[in-house]
């Protein structure tokens, strides 16, 4: 076959930047709110719950928020309307 009948694509995107800042850290978990948004992986809800009970235990966290996303994609709306009333939020998977 000829390089004629061939057409190659190059996948890389251009770096890009996002204005994006950090939340700023707190000076203590003694009272404070965590959420979890727990993304449907297997585990991860479970994992991010034991952590949340030592954070409890051993550094004052007062409630736990607890939301699922049973779907990849974006949470909806209402999920990170929940998890934004928190001092912070615990995210990622679990295999």
């Amino acid at each position: 076959m000829s390089a004629e009948g061939f057409r190659l694509y190059d996948p890389t995107a251009e770096p890009r930047a996002v204005a994006a800042r950090l939340a700023p850290r707190l000076a203590s978990l003694a009272g404070t709110r965590a959420g979890i948004l727990d993304n449907g992986k297997a585990n991860a809800g479970t994992l991010m719950l034991a952590v949340t009970r030592i954070l409890t235990a051993r550094y004052g966290v007062a409630e736990v928020v607890k939301r699922d996303k049973p779907v990849a994609g974006p949470p909806a709306p209402e999920i990170l309307a929940a998890l934004s009333e928190c001092d912070f939020a615990l995210v990622g998977s679990a295999d």
